[in-house]
C-alpha cells in the first residue's frame, strides 16, 4: 500500500477512535446525579403483605418517582441498580437508639454508619445531647452519612428535675433547644405531674421510661407518647399481689416474676389502646442479659469489633453482676423473658401501637446489628416477619405523623430503601442479606458498606 494511502487510513482510524471516545465521554457526562433505577426488582411496598414482582423503581432527588413494570422506558442518565431476583423494601427504624455527642466526631460518624450499614435509615435518638439538634440538620442536609435523626433531650432525673421549679425549667429549656422529645428517666414520682403539665403547655411530647413509683395507669392517663422497654407492665401485673411502695421491683420488674397475675394483662392492653400510647419493647435488652450464653462468648460476636473494647468489657461485667442477683437466677430470668413476650403479643393482638427498637448500644446491642436480634426475638415471641417489619417501617411513620413521607415503597415517599438478596417475608433473618442500602436517595452498595465496616473495625 502506498505511503499516502496508509497515512490516510491511519488518520481515518484516529478520527474514528476519537469520535468513539467523545461519545463515551458524553455518555458518561449524561449520568444524572440523584437519578437511579432499581431494574427488574421485586417490591415489598409494606402497604399490606404482598410482593410486586418484576418492577422498575425510579428514584430522583431523594424521592421515589415511579414504580412501573419492567420493560417500560426509564429516564436517560440514570444509574441502574440490578434488581433481578432481589427484593426492595423500606428502610428500618431504630426507635430507641443512642448516638454519641461531639466529644469524638470520628466515633459519632462510625456509629451513624453502623446504623445505615444494617438498613436502619431512621433513628429516634434517646441519649440526649444538645449537639444532636445540630447533628439532626447535618444528616438531613447530607453533610454527614447517616440515618434521619429524631433527637430526644437529656434524661430527666433528680439532677435536672428534682423539684417542681427545676422540672418546669428543664422542660422549657429542652423545648427551646429544639429537641423532638423529652426523655423520661428516673425523675422523682412527685415531679412527674408537673413535667406532664409543662410539656403539654409548651407542646413537646414525652416518652421513654416510667419513673419508679409512677404506676402504668398514671403514665397512660398522662398521654405519655411512648413506653420503652415495656416499662411498668410487669409491676402492673403484680400490683394486686404485692405492695409496690415497699417491695424491690428489680430490673424491669425482674424481682416480681413470682407475683404476676396474667389475668390482668387484658386490662393493661385495653388501657394502652385507649390511651394510644406506643410501646417500643426492646426485648433484646433483657434477653441478652437473661440468656444462658456466657458473656465472654457474646463479647466475641463478629459485630463487637466495631465498638471500643471498654464498652464490650462493661457489658460483660454487667451481665455477670445481673446473674449474681438473687432475683435474676436462670429460672426467674427465663420467666421474665416469657412474661415480656406474652405482654408484647397481647399488646400486638389487642391493637396497641408498637414500634421497633432495641436500645443500642446497650448490653451487647451494637448499633444497627442489634435491630436484627430484636426482630428475630419478636418473631420468636409469635409475630410473623411481615408484622415485625410493619413495626419498623409504616408504624414509625404513623408515630411521627408522617404518613406519605417514609415507611413504604410508593411514589412520592422518601427513598429510604433496602435491597435484599431474598424475600424477608419468608424469614426475618433474610433482612441481613443485603445488596445495598439507600438513605434519602444516596446509594451504598454492599461492597461499599463492607469496605467502610472494615475501616471502622480496624480503628
Amino acid at each position: 500500500m502506498p505511503k499516502i494511502q496508509s497515512f490516510k487510513l491511519i488518520k481515518i482510524l484516529a478520527v474514528a477512535v476519537s469520535s468513539l471516545l467523545l461519545i463515551a465521554c458524553n455518555s458518561a457526562q449524561r449520568v444524572e446525579p440523584g437519578l437511579y433505577v432499581f431494574e427488574n426488582v421485586n417490591v415489598i411496598p409494606m402497604d399490606r403483605e404482598r410482593v410486586l414482582r418484576n418492577q422498575s423503581v425510579i428514584v430522583r432527588d431523594g424521592r421515589i418517582q415511579t414504580i412501573q413494570p419492567v420493560g417500560l422506558d426509564h429516564p436517560e442518565g440514570a444509574t441502574v441498580i440490578e434488581g433481578s431476583n432481589r427484593y426492595l423494601m423500606p428502610g428500618l427504624a431504630e426507635m430507641h437508639g443512642h448516638v454519641p455527642g461531639d466529644e469524638n466526631p470520628q466515633y459519632t460518624e462510625d456509629v451513624l454508619f453502623l446504623y445505615i450499614s444494617n438498613g436502619v435509615t431512621l433513628v429516634r435518638g434517646m441519649a440526649g445531647n444538645p449537639y444532636h439538634v445540630e447533628l439532626r440538620e447535618k444528616l438531613a442536609s447530607g453533610e454527614l452519612d447517616g440515618p434521619t435523626l429524631y433527637a430526644a433531650g437529656p434524661w430527666l432525673g433528680p439532677h435536672n428535675a428534682g423539684s417542681e421549679e427545676q422540672v418546669r425549667n428543664t422542660v422549657r429549656e429542652h423545648h427551646q433547644i429544639g429537641f423532638d422529645l423529652l426523655k423520661v428517666g428516673n425523675l422523682p414520682a412527685e415531679q412527674y405531674p408537673p413535667m406532664v403539665e409543662e410539656a403539654q403547655r409548651v407542646g413537646i411530647p414525652f416518652g421513654g421510661h416510667i419513673p419508679s413509683r409512677v404506676p402504668l395507669e398514671q403514665a397512660l392517663d398522662a398521654g405519655q407518647a411512648s413506653i420503652d422497654h415495656l416499662d411498668r407492665y410487669v409491676e402492673f401485673l403484680a400490683a394486686e399481689n404485692v405492695d409496690l411502695t415497699e417491695t424491690e421491683t428489680g430490673f424491669f420488674g425482674s424481682a416480681l416474676v413470682d407475683h404476676v397475675d396474667m389475668d390482668r394483662l387484658q386490662e393493661a392492653v385495653e388501657l394502652t389502646v385507649e390511651a394510644g400510647t406506643w410501646n417500643v419493647p426492646t426485648l433484646s435488652l433483657v434477653e441478652h442479659l437473661a440468656s444462658e450464653e456466657p458473656a465472654e462468648s457474646m463479647a466475641e460476636w463478629p459485630e463487637m469489633r466495631y465498638l471500643p473494647r471498654d464498652v464490650i468489657d462493661n457489658w460483660v461485667e454487667a451481665k455477670r453482676n445481673f446473674q449474681e442477683r438473687e432475683y435474676f437466677q436462670p429460672e426467674a430470668a427465663r420467666r421474665l423473658v416469657q412474661i415480656r413476650q406474652d405482654i408484647l403479643m397481647a399488646l400486638h393482638d389487642g391493637g396497641a401501637p408498637i414500634a421497633l427498637g432495641s436500645d443500642a448500644p446497650q448490653f451487647f446491642n451494637v448499633p444497627g446489628f442489634s435491630i436484627h436480634h430484636e426482630m428475630a426475638m419478636m418473631v420468636a415471641a409469635g409475630m410473623t416477619p411481615y408484622e415485625v417489619l410493619v413495626t419498623g417501617t409504616r408504624n414509625v411513620a404513623h408515630y411521627f405523623d408522617a404518613e406519605g413521607e417514609f415507611g413504604r415503597v410508593e411514589p412520592g415517599y422518601r427513598a429510604d430503601l433496602i435491597l435484599l438478596e431474598a424475600n424477608p417475608l419468608d424469614d426475618i433473618g433474610l433482612v441481613r442479606q443485603r445488596a445495598g442500602v439507600m438513605v434519602r436517595g444516596q446509594w451504598f452498595s454492599e461492597r461499599e458498606i463492607q469496605d467502610r465496616l472494615e475501616e471502622i473495625g480496624a480503628r
